[in-house]
């Protein structure tokens, strides 16, 4: 098992979330190491095993037919139980993790985080999971797998307390487009 949760989580991938978070939060400064080294963790296997291991699940079908499935682009669940556990550890790996980020916003008042990691972890879910499937849709398709991205970056940055800016606007808008 935790073999086929390695692949599902995609590892190729794991610094295309943690680094834009560590280097959101470290050049902003501020936050306790701790908290820092949490948010990387978190951004690094968890948030990809939600996002990946909940596309693998309920692509599984066509994931069948797909020559780049069974590796480094993703796995190959044909076994229903093996696509309840690997649902199962994508949904609940991340939740301790959640809890003390959100919950260590919370504490300190600041909801602008919370708010950003709960839109982050929205579109992880609702790029592939059965009846929302966000990733059916054109516009919210690009839109969904940008914050997938994006969003680990706006977090570390609100979570800092970055000082919004044209500039950073603008810096993050064109990581949303590219």
């Amino acid at each position: 098992m935790i073999r086929t949760l390695f692949w599902a989580s995609r590892p190729v991938s794991w610094v295309n979330t943690a680094y834009p978070f560590a280097a959101a939060a470290i050049l902003t400064g501020g936050l306790p190491a701790w908290l820092v080294v949490l948010g990387v963790v978190f951004f690094l296997v968890p948030y990809n095993l939600a996002m990946y291991g909940i596309n693998d699940v309920f692509d599984f079908a066509s994931d069948l037919r797909n020559p780049r499935k069974g590796g480094v682009e993703g796995s190959v669940l044909g076994d229903p139980a093996v696509r309840r556990r690997v649902l199962a550890w994508s949904v609940l790996l991340p939740v301790p993790f959640v809890a003390v980020l959100a919950g260590w916003s919370a504490m300190r008042g600041e909801w602008a985080a919370v708010l950003v990691l709960a839109v982050s972890l929205f579109a992880v879910v609702a790029y592939s999971w059965a009846g929302l499937r966000f990733k059916e849709r054109p516009f919210l398709d690009a839109a969904t797998s940008a914050t997938h991205f994006v969003s680990p970056a706006v977090y570390g940055l609100v979570l800092a307390g970055a000082t919004p800016t044209p500039a950073l606007a603008a810096l993050l808008g064109a990581f949303f487009l590219w």
